[in-house]
């Protein structure tokens, strides 16, 4: 069985399998085809971004040059608005190739998609030059915003501000205070999203970290910040959406804009460490065996298990997503419970890639241990990723009690 051997698995798409004439798909393979197109120029820089803590420029450039950071710009604003489902499968191309990068694109697209809660003024301030912006974001917790004339004072410090660096752009969020005291309302304290210049703040170099070291998520800090109104939102389920944001991308449930990009980079993490434990086992004799990890019946039932478990996951996430979106695109509003649904299919998928990655790593024996292992950094990598905050699995707390008719203690899942 040759080495390069990529199972058989169900569309990745099955609202546009194949062979369909619809244009929305026919662009999606494009975009596909130019993510594979730069799959030697990232493997060229992966090690370079490992190393430096994250991606070269000539990576960075290549991704905007391709389209892939407009994929969900507004059409009207130079974008392509393009669906969830080819979103996630270009991240996972791209992820392929190096984790960092796929990461990477959330600047642009998750990005991109909170722009729709903006002002008009606000969005089209962020893509005065062009539709390949990119926005970083410290998403939690939120920090202080004391209202001032014409906009909020904002001061914190927020963790995990991805591809930082390259972003001219970072969303960070805050608590409306009025003196001493947090704004209250109805629902609770109220909080808003604000939209910083990266310029206007103080990256602190903290990413030394397990792994995903190439993508730059540092720290940021403000301080007596000002922020216009017009690049502001109120942080809840219901919201005006802008002008240049009426298609039905931005309908889509907030949730799953940060999951078609995480999610896919844990499933191609998962895909590579089978690849690796593959090619390795063909070669490797243990200690104090005969036969190589190939002909070995716990190797051989270990790596099928392994199988299925990815490919399960990998579906399931699939077809939620799929289904999501063709329920958003009919103009149908995703339930509360429909939006756990797709938490638990990303939460679920993410924890299953690390625990592949995990098996494989373990079937390697020494083989994995060292840093020049393929296998050793897609063990940190999957590791690392699973504590995402929008995907780790303490989320299937918040499934289980909207299954139960519990308040969800994380509530982003209604937005």
């Amino acid at each position: 069985m040759p080495t390069s051997y990529q199972p058989e698995v169900a569309s990745a798409n099955p609202v546009l399998t194949p062979g369909t004439t619809d244009p929305g798909f026919v662009a999606g393979e494009r975009l596909l085809e130019a993510a594979r197109a730069l799959g030697p120029l990232i493997r060229e820089h992966a090690d370079a971004a490992e190393r430096e803590r994250r991606l070269t420029k000539p990576v960075i450039d290549a991704l905007a040059g391709a389209g892939l950071q407009r994929m969900f710009t507004p059409q009207t604003l130079g974008g392509l608005e393009t669906d969830p489902v080819t979103c996630a499968r270009v991240v996972e191309e791209i992820a392929g190739f190096d984790s960092a990068a796929g990461w990477a694109l959330q600047s642009g697209n998750t990005g991109a998609w909170w722009c729709a809660r903006l002002p008009a003024e606000g969005a089209q301030e962020i893509f005065a030059n062009g539709p390949d912006a990119l926005m970083a974001a410290a998403f939690h917790p939120p920090h202080r915003a004391v209202p001032a004339p014409g906009g909020y004072r904002f001061t914190g410090r927020g963790p995990l501000a991805s591809t930082i660096h390259d972003s001219s752009w970072l969303m960070m969020t805050a608590l409306v205070f009025d003196g001493d005291q947090p704004r209250m309302t109805d629902h609770g304290p109220e909080v808003v999203g604000l939209v910083l210049r990266t310029q206007d703040v103080q990256i602190v170099d903290t990413w030394h970290s397990l792994g995903m070291r190439g993508t730059d998520s540092n720290d940021v800090a403000a301080d007596d910040v000002f922020v216009p109104m017009s690049r502001t939102f109120p942080l809840g389920p219901e919201f005006a959406r802008g002008p240049h944001f009426q298609g039905p991308l931005y309908r889509f449930p907030g949730v799953g804009s940060v999951l078609v990009v995480v999610v896919p980079v844990a499933l191609a993490i998962a895909r590579g460490a089978i690849a690796e434990l593959r090619a390795l086992a063909l070669r490797k004799t243990p200690l104090g065996s005969t036969k190589t990890l190939r002909d070995r019946t716990t190797v051989q039932a270990t790596l099928a298990e392994a199988e299925g478990i990815l490919r399960s996951a990998r579906l399931l996430f699939y077809d939620t997503l799929a289904t999501t979106w063709q329920r958003t695109r009919a103009g149908e509003p995703n339930t509360l419970e429909q939006k756990a649904d797709l938490l638990l299919a990303g939460a679920h998928a993410v924890k299953s890639a690390a625990h592949v990655a995990d098996l494989m790593h373990r079937l390697a024996g020494t083989s994995g241990i060292y840093t020049r292992s393929r296998l050793e950094r897609h063990l940190r990598d999957a590791q690392t990723v699973r504590h995402h905050g929008f995907a780790s699995a303490s989320r299937l707390e918040a499934v289980g009690q909207v299954y139960l008719g519990v308040a969800p203690e994380f509530e982003l899942v209604a937005l």
